[in-house]
Parts: structure tokens; sequence; C-alpha cells
């Protein structure tokens, strides 16, 4: 928990008001945030989002001059990113323990396990499982399966060799010196039912809030879902496709191989992304998208045809 004031003091933030009080519980972006929560606002493009946040205390740009949804203050700053980060350090960090391994559980001799396990799960070789890691009942991990601390897989779903879940987004941001400097994420990943993720599949972990994966969802092989995505049930992707960080994808849709989706886009309900597309904005549901960037099929069509 940190008040208000103590969050000026550590982002070197003017707060507005200036007697802004308060304390606050966690870091959450702009949709998800509670009235107990510190959120940011880095631009424009986030700026609808921050008209109906209910942030108590949001993170905004020096020259910022919108307004922010419920927050009852605004800290500006030179960089809402890295004062975000700043606080997330302190107020996201979770302290993990030793996990429970049921008694009907399978574990390899040469697996690493330290998470939970639950009953009639097999870990395979060489898997790692660290504690703050939860799986299922009747899970599979074939070998060579990597987790991080703050993963959860549901019941009945199986990974495949060299799949790894909950590694760091990938997320940067610049100093003053222009340096890159890599943004930690601490929301882990969350793992539906009677999923399969086939080999070499990565899924990153959300920044502040958990990566998901739906229930019955079926990934192939070398398949990416990046860092804050949420994807509904009983989604199918093809192999070498993937989706960029903090898209929507709503149940019942479909990536055919090599189909990649750009960040901060939404894909509706039953929607198909035909092979090797490449999709710019978001797809409506029931749509089936081909080409890059991504059209209508039959507008696709006519177009190769012409």
């Amino acid at each position: 928990m940190l008040a208000a004031k103590q969050i000026a003091e550590l982002t070197d933030a003017v707060l507005e008001p200036a007697d802004a009080e308060g304390n606050v519980l966690k870091c959450a972006t702009l949709a998800f945030a509670t009235e107990n929560d510190v959120s940011f606002c880095i631009d424009e493009v986030a700026y609808g989002a921050a008209r109906t946040t209910k942030a108590k205390l949001v993170f905004v740009p020096k020259n910022f001059k919108g307004w922010v949804g419920e927050a009852k203050a605004l800290a500006k700053v030179e960089n809402p990113y890295k004062a975000i980060i700043e606080c997330a350090k302190i107020l996201n960090k979770k302290e993990f323990t030793q996990g429970t391994i049921h008694a009907t559980a399978k574990i390899n001799p040469s697996a690493l396990v330290f998470g939970s396990v639950g009953a009639n799960s097999v870990v395979g070789a060489f898997c790692f499982v660290p504690m703050g890691v939860s799986i299922g009942e009747n899970c599979i991990l074939h070998s060579g399966v990597h987790l991080y601390p703050g993963v959860e897989i549901g019941n009945g779903t199986v990974l495949h060799s060299g799949v790894v879940i909950g590694s760091r987004g990938f997320g940067f941001y610049k100093d003053e010196n222009s340096k890159q400097i890599e943004v930690p994420h601490f929301g882990g990943a969350v793992i539906g039912e009677n999923c399969e993720i086939g080999p070499n599949s990565v899924i990153a972990a959300g920044f502040l809030e958990a990566t998901r994966l739906g229930n019955c969802c079926k990934l192939d092989s070398f398949v990416q879902i990046g860092h804050n995505c949420i994807v509904g049930n009983n989604a199918v992707f093809c192999s070498q496709s993937g989706l960029a960080g903090s898209v929507i994808a709503e149940d019942d849709i479909t990536l055919a191989g090599g189909a990649q989706v750009a960040g901060h886009l939404t894909l509706g309900k039953g929607c198909i992304i035909t092979a090797k597309a490449g999709v710019t904005k978001s797809v409506k549901p029931g749509a089936k998208v081909a080409g890059f960037p991504a059209i209508p099929i039959e507008e696709w069509r006519r177009k190769v045809l012409a």
C-alpha cells in the first residue's frame, strides 16, 4: 500500500489536486483499475480508456490537459510508463511459496517441481515448474516444458515439448539517455481448461494483469501469444501464427498458418484469419480476412484475380 504523497515522492510527480490523499493497493491498466488502484495514461491513444477508468490515481504526461474518468487525482510526470513501473515494483511484487503435489500426480525424476500439481497430472522429463505455478488436475506436461512464476494451468490441459508460458513480455521504454530499459511483467498467465498447446509455443506474461487463454483452445507448434492478450474459448491457432501484445480475441476465432495480428486490436467472435494474413485493423465478428494488410476475403480474391 502506498499513499498518494508517497507515490509523488517516489516518482517526482506533481499531484493535482496538490493535497490529494488516500492509499492505493496495486497498479492496474486503465480498463481494469478499481477505486483502490493507480494507473497510467501515456498519450492520446489511451485517452479514450482514461475517460472511463475508475482508478483512484492516474499518471499522465506533464502536458496532459484532458480529464480522467472517476480518478480522484492526477500525477503529472515526465514518463508515465516509467512511473507506473516504479510503483509496480513495490505494489505488484508477489512472494511465492512452495506448492503441493497431489499423491496421484506423476513427476519424472529429472523434472524440477516447486509449484502445485493437481490430481492425476503428469510432468515429463526436464520440465521446470517453479514456486508460484499452479497446475490443475489431469494435465500433461511433455518433456522440456518451462513455466514461470504466476502461471495457472487449468484442468485437462496438455502442454507439448518446448512450451514456455509466463516469460517476460517483449516490452521496453527509453530512459532520459534514450537507452532501452526492459519492462518487468508482474501479471503472469492463466491458461483455461482442456487446452492443447503445441511444441515450442510461447505465451508471455502480462504487464500488470494476466495474459489469458480461455477453455478448449488449441494451439499448433510455434504459436506466439503476446503479453496482455485475452483470448476467449475454443480458439484455434495453426502453426507459426501469433498475436502481438494486448489483443482481445473473442470466442471461436481461427488463425490459419502463419497469420499474424498487430497489437491492441480486437478479433470478433468466430472470425477467421487466413494463412499468412497480416491483420492491422480490428476484425468484425464472423468475418473472414486475407492478405496484407488483411481485408475481407471476397475483396482480396477480386484483387488477386484482377
